[in-house]
């Protein structure tokens, strides 16, 4: 497939620089794709059949050409969670072929849903994972979603997100990402219902010729609907992080609240960090904040803690694992937990 762009900015800005989207293009289409893991209540989980109609139609994820490909051909997973009900669904994605896949999940009134999205291996020669997940989760739901990235070095990794939230619907977002190649991230979030909240956190770390494309629109239509979103990483070598964030206040989203704040720390001076933190608004009563930092590391943290008697790569790994530590002990799977801090070690 020719070049397509991922990632462009809902609303164009900045052109001089050249910012407002990421040019690339889809490697190993020619593979025979691979099946991924699905484990939960049987009950729950369905097949997907191709070309279902997305929740929302106008959804283009990361790039509507690719979205569209993967809809009209992917194997899908259909998982609906039946009203207060309380469910666990883990997803294991082995990279040892192509993967393309999707998943619709529906979580009815006041029900509690976990989804675990695990992601690891590879192949000698480069290929793509792309992955489509979209949530409608009804009123006083509860969604965590918690994800963990450990691709080889070979993999473009491609994850188009959608999530759409009524009244007082509560969801959690998770995601640690350490492995692939090329990440293309596409996170988009519809606040619809009143008082509906989402918290979306993403710990990145990147070496070598690494890329992680992140963009993230918050659209807030319901009243006093509420959203935050973190990043947090580090890059080192020639690794390139490029943050895209949009705070969308729409009409009749009176007394809403929204955040953003991305945070890089660069190890090297050959990486590139780029963070566009974007906010909207058509409605007066809102709050809306936004922040970027990127930096090296603190010279008196590192003074304190080589004066301790630790060497100064010592020193340095101590600062980036801090950083992203937190982040990895909310996923609450020992063997999952150990697996990313081992890589994350191994990184630095």
């Amino acid at each position: 497939m020719s070049e397509l762009l991922f990632n462009e900015l809902p609303r164009p800005t900045f052109r001089w620089l050249r910012v407002n989207h990421t040019p690339a293009s889809l490697l190993g289409e020619s593979e025979e794709t691979k099946s991924v893991l699905v484990k939960g209540n049987d009950a729950i989980i369905s097949e997907l059949p191709t070309g279902t109609a997305l929740i929302n139609p106008n959804y283009k994820g990361a790039n509507d050409v690719a979205l569209t490909q993967l809809v009209n051909s992917a194997e899908g997973y259909a998982v609906h969670v039946p009203a207060n009900a309380n469910e666990i669904v883990g997803i294991r994605i082995d990279a040892g072929a192509r993967i393309a896949s999707r998943f619709q999940f529906i979580v009815e009134e006041g029900a509690n849903l976990e989804v675990q999205f695990f992601l690891d291996g590879g192949l000698a020669n480069t290929t793509n994972v792309q992955y489509f997940n979209e949530y409608d989760v009804k009123a006083n739901a509860k969604v965590v979603v918690k994800k963990v990235n450990l691709l080889d070095d070979t993999i473009q990794h491609i994850e188009h997100r959608y999530t759409k939230l009524e009244d007082n619907a509560d969801v959690e977002y998770i995601n640690v990402e350490i492995g692939g190649k090329e990440n293309f991230l596409h996170y988009e979030h519809d606040l619809q219902g009143q008082s509906s909240k989402i918290v979306h956190d993403i710990a990145y770390l990147g070496n070598k010729e690494q890329k992680f494309d992140i963009a993230m629109l918050m659209s807030h239509g319901g009243k006093k609907s509420f959203s935050d979103i973190h990043t947090l990483g580090a890059l080192s070598d020639t690794a390139k992080k490029s943050f895209r964030g949009t705070l969308d206040f729409l009409r009749g989203a009176v007394a809403s609240e929204g955040a953003e704040e991305d945070t890089c720390l660069l190890l090297d001076p050959t990486v590139k960090s780029i963070s566009l933190p974007l906010l909207l608004c058509k409605e007066d009563n809102v709050v809306g904040n936004h922040a970027a930092s990127a930096g090296q590391i603190d010279q008196n943290k590192l003074f304190y803690l080589m004066s301790r008697g630790f060497s100064e790569v010592e020193a340095k790994h101590i600062i980036v694992e801090s950083m992203i530590r937190p982040i990895i002990d909310r996923i609450g799977d020992e063997v999952i937990e150990k697996a990313a801090l081992t890589a994350v070690r191994n990184k630095i």
